[in-house]
């Protein structure tokens, strides 16, 4: 389990971390959200401003891409990881 999330049972799950230099914002995303769409968005990407990083494997491995990132604001989706919350 990682920060308190339950891992996803008999389901391949893989993961992304949207970076927006706009906003100041990272977050972590199910490949699956919505708003993640496996790294294509529900927006499309405003490029160079905002940019996917992954897929990753493991959820740890999106979570350590997220905090390298030189932002402050930095969590889990508010939609697909909402108990994940803020990790910066």
């Amino acid at each position: 389990m990682v920060l308190g999330l339950p891992p996803s049972e008999g389901v391949r799950v893989s993961w992304w971390v949207y970076e927006d230099d706009v906003t100041g914002h990272v977050r972590v995303h199910e490949a699956a959200c919505g708003h993640c769409n496996e790294g294509r968005g529900h927006r499309g990407s405003r490029f160079p401003d905002n940019r996917w990083h992954g897929p990753f494997r493991r959820m740890q491995a999106a979570i350590d891409k997220a905090l390298s990132t030189s932002h402050e604001d930095v969590g889990g989706c508010g939609v697909c990881l909402r108990k994940m919350g803020a990790l910066r």
